[in-house]
């Protein structure tokens, strides 16, 4: 009879990057103090160091950010275009991208933050993500001068 390992659905898989895990709080306050570029990069390291069982779907999620941001943005723009919205309608209608992309963050966190308690429950020690949210928070979104940036990039990486 062979024995099989008993395995949790959502266990996370060993990494070798585990020793760089955060607390998924962490890159949610970069997401929305230094901008979506590098809160997105941050998740996605991190789902990838927790070894997160769930990383194909926050993976997704973040793929959703980033496609669905410049294509909110063209559709506001061709409801202008098409007299569909006002002009004064069109700083409104923007706040669907800020919501698409505090939505996907959000449901990020609540994705990484079941893995990250068993994570380290089991013994799993985290960084403290403070020093680096504060470096690109303060320095990273300064040092990125995003006024000679294409519009769309911009987009996505605000």
């Amino acid at each position: 009879m062979a024995a099989s390992a008993y395995r949790l659905p959502d266990e996370p898989l060993p990494s070798g990057w585990s020793r760089y895990a955060v607390d998924p709080l962490w890159p949610l306050l970069t997401l929305m103090l230094a901008g979506g570029g590098f809160g997105l990069l941050w998740f996605a390291f991190n789902t990838a160091a927790l070894g997160s069982p769930t990383r194909w779907r926050e993976w997704g999620c973040i793929a959703v950010s980033v496609i669905g941001g410049p294509l909110l943005a063209l559709a506001i723009y061709a409801g202008e275009y098409h007299d569909l919205l006002s002009p004064a309608q069109v700083p409104y209608a923007m706040l669907s991208i800020l919501l698409l992309k505090l939505g996907v963050a959000y449901a990020l966190y609540l994705m990484q933050q079941r893995c990250f308690e068993i994570w380290e429950y089991y013994g799993g020690q985290a960084r403290n993500g403070l020093p680096l949210m504060i470096l690109l928070a303060v320095v990273g979104r300064g040092a990125l001068d995003m006024s000679q940036w294409p519009p769309m990039l911009k987009l996505v990486l605000q």
